[in-house]
């Protein structure tokens, strides 16, 4: 695992080096989302969820069953404490733990939109997602929730970071996201990078998210650019 400089990412590092990475890699369960994509690449914002994924039909229904019966301790060891129980559903395991006085959101999704794949993250010492399907979660979540105000664009600069990382996005990951959503994925990066021509809006949220303006700029820049290579359009008017 990959050393971390913000305190906070320190922690959220300890707790995954907790985890059972048989388990999880038994039950096809990957970490992923934000906090996944910022500790992987340089911590260039604060995120303290622990977002988890599986797409797995009888992994899911291990890792449910063993929430319901174990509650935290299905994940995690002491000294890692729950805040409060599990909520569990078709869409996921969710709760809130605690470790040195920090609290952590902590959620497995049931991802019934697309498949997954994972493997042993170097970085991140955890199984996690393979960026290509970084990628194509972050693309559905744009399409989710860009047009939210409340989230800050997160999932925007999280592809610009994951664009300027990896050069582009993976013809997998947009055919992937495509076949979920369809041309909603292609309007909702079109619309975010245009709405974050706005320097003021940029700037707010960069500051809402603890990220260096700069480096959102550039993110957003890097999205950009790969917007308008696949789908032209983006750059007229």
């Amino acid at each position: 695992m990959k050393a971390f400089g913000k305190p906070e990412h320190r922690i959220i590092a300890e707790a995954l080096g907790l985890m059972d990475r048989d388990f999880l890699t038994a039950n096809q369960c990957w970490f992923g989302g934000g906090t996944a994509i910022v500790m992987k690449l340089g911590e260039y914002r604060r995120s303290l969820d622990l977002d988890f994924l599986c797409a797995d039909a009888s992994g899911y229904r291990e890792l449910r069953t063993r929430a319901s019966e174990l509650g935290v301790r299905a994940f995690f060891p002491e000294p890692v404490e729950a805040v409060r129980d599990f909520q569990v559903d078709q869409y996921g395991l969710r709760t809130v733990v605690r470790l040195r006085e920090q609290t952590i959101r902590f959620e497995v999704v049931r991802e019934g939109r697309i498949d997954l794949r994972g493997h042993f993250d170097d970085d991140l010492g955890i199984p996690a997602l393979v960026p290509a399907d970084m990628f194509a979660e972050k693309l559905l979540a744009n399409a989710d929730r860009s047009q939210d105000r409340a989230v800050a664009y997160r999932d925007a600069f999280d592809l610009g970071m994951l664009v300027r990382a990896y050069r582009q996005i993976p013809t997998e990951a947009l055919d992937k996201a495509q076949a979920a959503y369809g041309p909603d994925i292609h309007r909702k990066v079109i619309w975010v990078v245009d709405k974050l021509r706005d320097k003021d809006e940029l700037r707010d949220a960069a500051n809402i998210l603890q990220m260096d303006v700069a480096a959102g700029t550039d993110a957003i820049s890097a999205l950009r650019a790969e917007a308008t290579r696949l789908w032209p359009q983006v750059g007229k008017g």
